[in-house]
């Protein structure tokens, strides 16, 4: 058997979850001597908590209803020890916050610009140019202009100017 244990269940404005965790097998199944029926297994949610549920390895499907909410997952239990409920939710569903920053901003907008400049420059949007002592630079009134290639030892150089 295995136990599933106790993620704190609270709502988006922080506040501590009621309701109830009801377990089952999605299917009738078998494990070592033991038909594993359809049946479930609720538990109640109080103040974010609920007690430890143990459960047969394998398939389940889980539904948490907490406060007009209603979540509904399928999972796989490990043969044994203890799994927390986030952890079973995380193998269907993963949360990536968002990073809004200056510096993600600058590398969207330099990924941008090297693929512009791989591509040569274009018309009415600049170009890399090479000045009177051969130093590249960009001018984004010119249109043409070359892009950066690297040579053989992977040194950045201009083309096409």
């Amino acid at each position: 058997m295995t136990t599933i244990t106790g993620t704190t269940i609270k709502n988006v404005a922080n506040g501590l979850s009621n309701g109830d965790i009801t377990v089952e097998s999605p299917q009738a199944r078998g494990r070592a001597g033991t038909f594993i029926d359809t049946s479930a297994k609720t538990v109640d949610v109080v103040n974010g908590t609920f007690a430890p549920i143990e459960v047969e390895p394998g398939p389940i499907l889980v539904t948490i209803t907490t406060e007009g909410a209603h979540t509904v997952f399928e999972a796989l239990v490990p043969d044994s020890g203890n799994v927390d409920l986030w952890a079973l939710r995380e193998q269907t569903y993963s949360y990536t916050p968002p990073v809004i920053s200056e510096v993600a901003e600058l590398v969207q907008r330099a990924e941008a610009a090297a693929d512009r400049a791989e591509q040569g420059g274009g018309t009415g949007g600049g170009g890399i140019f090479l000045d009177a002592d051969g130093v590249p630079y960009f001018d984004t009134t010119a249109t043409g202009g070359g892009s950066i290639a690297l040579d053989v030892d992977g040194v950045p150089y201009v083309t096409g100017v």
